[in-house]
This record gives C-alpha cells, sequence and structure tokens, in this order.
C-alpha cells in the first residue's frame, strides 16, 4: 500500500511543480494592458488556465487514489 500512497504523492507533487514552472514562465513575460477587465484573453492566460486545470485534474486522480485506499482500510 505504501508503494501507491507513493506514487500518489509523486504525482501530486509533479501536478504541482509543473503549475509552478508555468506560473513563473508566464508571470516573467512583460505585459500590456493588464488594468482592462474587458479586453480578450491572451494566449498565455488560456496556458495558464490549461496548466491549472491539468493539475487540478492531476490531484483530483491522486485524491480519489488515496479516498480509495483509506476506504479499503476501512
Amino acid at each position: 500500500m505504501s508503494e501507491v500512497l507513493n506514487a500518489a504523492a509523486a504525482r501530486l507533487e509533479r501536478a504541482i511543480s509543473a503549475l509552478e514552472v508555468k506560473t513563473r514562465e508566464l508571470k516573467a513575460q512583460p505585459r500590456v494592458g493588464d488594468d482592462d477587465l474587458f479586453a480578450p484573453r491572451s494566449a498565455d492566460d488560456t496556458e495558464l488556465r490549461a496548466a491549472a486545470m491539468q493539475a487540478s485534474e492531476a490531484l483530483d486522480r491522486a485524491a480519489e487514489e488515496l479516498r480509495t485506499l483509506i476506504g479499503s482500510e476501512a
């Protein structure tokens, strides 16, 4: 069982790391017109949202595995 937990923890770490890297990359790029709330979203915003969704899905899968493991021990 600890093998499964270690695998889930590793997936969580990879998802979080990937999101952190993408966030740093996007924040490092110069931006123009950030104060316009009604401006169309840039490709960077779209990329950041996609990275966040991927990380969220990975976290959801890992959490579900952990719930399954905990449920099987009860």
